[in-house]
């Protein structure tokens, strides 16, 4: 939010997860607020918002990948889109998913500078184990 990356499309909606939560004089609208963090700014000892999430519980896959995969984190960053053929990512993951999370993995991995890993998201590396 203070380096004003908006939430990517497609993010669960942030203010029905947090409603219950908000105080009272706290503004409701956290999807706009959140999608356009240029004009807003967090009021001093806001909480940070890495501690509002915890994916902890999450069961973590463990993909097998050939010893020269590369590191899939650093690549969808760079805007690397997967090459041609890969295996379905979407179906390799689609059973560790949260029920909140945009399904079409592979849409996002093949066009990576169309969408942005949100605040907190696990590295894609620990998720994948190389074979020996």
């Amino acid at each position: 939010f203070t380096a004003a990356r908006a939430l990517p499309p497609g993010h669960v909606s942030v203010t029905d997860l947090f409603e219950d939560y908000l105080p009272s004089d706290h503004p409701l609208n956290l999807d706009e607020m959140l999608q356009n963090p240029s004009e807003y700014e967090l009021p001093l000892g806001h909480p940070d918002f890495a501690d509002m999430m915890d994916v902890r519980h999450l069961e973590t896959p463990s993909i097998a990948v050939y010893f020269d995969h590369p590191n899939a984190t650093e690549s969808f960053i760079a805007g690397r889109a997967l090459p041609s053929g890969h295996v379905s990512v979407t179906e390799m993951f689609e059973d560790y998913l949260p029920p909140d999370h945009p399904l079409n993995l592979d849409e996002m991995m093949q066009n990576p500078t169309d969408y942005e890993l949100p605040l907190g998201h696990p590295d894609f590396s620990t998720m994948m184990k190389v074979e020996e």
